[in-house]
């Protein structure tokens, strides 16, 4: 019986902590989102935001290369799982910041998309 409890007590903490540690990462990344600027560099953004979550990258004809940062600002699913749409997206173009948020990425992808399309 005392290790059945041990372990549905070491389960419990585990779970506390987890839940903790989501909480902490979201806030954070939540917090610096504020301290983002246009036209900074990768490395400036990396600097105050870490280590992305997710990432993507896309190769423009004549136009240069355009990168998606993704950091965990959303919990969405209880599986453990980061995913896309639990994150704030970050679109970098030529290694410079143009933008953040869903409806910029979106619509950034698409159009990135549609000159791959064309030219690609």
């Amino acid at each position: 019986m005392g290790k059945r409890i041990t372990s549905i007590l070491g389960l419990f903490l585990l779970t506390l902590s987890f839940c903790s540690t989501w909480q902490a990462i979201q806030g954070r990344n939540r917090k610096n989102l504020l301290r983002l600027e246009l036209d900074m560099t990768k490395e400036e953004v990396l600097r105050i935001m870490g280590t992305p979550n997710l990432n993507e990258a896309y190769k423009l004809p004549d136009e240069g290369s355009l990168l998606v940062w993704f950091y965990y600002t959303n919990r969405k699913w209880a599986n453990g799982n980061i995913t896309k749409d639990e994150c704030m997206p970050l679109v970098f173009e030529n290694g410079k910041l143009i933008g953040w948020g869903d409806e910029f990425y979106v619509n950034k992808i698409k159009v990135a998309v549609e000159i791959i399309k064309k030219y690609g």
